[in-house]
């Protein structure tokens, strides 16, 4: 990961480990997002089919206007990047998720008026519990689309705010387990953190793509997480990564 990436991403994880309440933590997200040119960010739950989205925010810094509109419509449900997040379980940039897309009237509707509020493109994340996705992560602007690396740093976030917020909600004598790792796979969390993928990192460790993914799968399970981004927010928390 560049160096001003990587920058920003330890700057979040002191401040995010700081943070006392949502709001110190709300804090440390937007200096994420205006460190990278994006103007708006919300975090929020997932409600059941029959439920509007209302009650589940955690954090919105959506334009006031398109944050009522939103709601007052229910879009969320019709929503084609929340749709498309939840149905592959991946990060989706907008304008790139919805590219040669078939959009519903609706759908279409709802893009196109975001765009209108100062929502050109954006980028959302899926948050993953023990159980799967139960909450979605999104930033927007107006700026150019997400590099991927960019993506990657987002996403860590995400996972590491959410991982924060679960954290506060669980009883006060939770005690993280201890977690074993061998120097091989310290090594490869690493280098994950740094940005790398399975064939840079196995050219940096004279190992095989099938060998490093081998490594990473058992991190992950190690971790109890889903994606590399979970993994390194909870190689963060546990103390593995510094």
């Amino acid at each position: 990961m560049e160096q001003f990436l990587m920058n920003i991403l330890f700057e979040f994880l002191v401040a995010g480990e700081k943070a006392r309440d949502k709001a110190e933590l709300a804090g440390a997200v937007e200096r994420v997002t205006c460190h990278l040119g994006m103007d708006h960010f919300a975090m929020a739950f997932l409600p059941l089919a029959h439920e509007r989205l209302d009650s589940y925010f955690v954090w919105e810094r959506w334009p006031r206007g398109w944050f009522e509109r939103y709601l007052a419509l229910n879009y969320f449900h019709a929503d084609p990047v929340a749709h498309y997040v939840r149905q592959t379980g991946q990060p989706a940039v907008w304008s790139k998720a919805l590219d040669n897309r078939v959009l519903s009237t609706k759908a279409r509707k709802i893009m196109s008026e975001a765009g209108e509020f100062g929502l050109v493109d954006g980028l959302t994340i899926p948050l993953y519990s023990r159980v799967g996705v139960n909450g979605l992560f999104s930033v927007a602007g107006t700026r150019e689309p997400m590099t991927p690396l960019e993506v990657q740093l987002f996403s860590i976030v995400a996972s590491t705010a959410h991982a924060r917020l679960l954290g506060w909600t669980a009883p006060s004598h939770r005690i993280l387990p201890e977690i074993f790792i061998t120097k091989r796979e310290s090594e490869f969390l690493s280098l994950c953190a740094a940005g790398k993928t399975d064939r840079e990192i196995g050219e940096f460790t004279g190992r095989s793509q099938r060998t490093v993914q081998a490594h990473i799968r058992n991190l992950q399970k190690k971790l109890s997480a889903v994606n590399r981004a979970q993994l390194i927010a909870e190689a963060f928390r546990h103390g593995l990564q510094r």
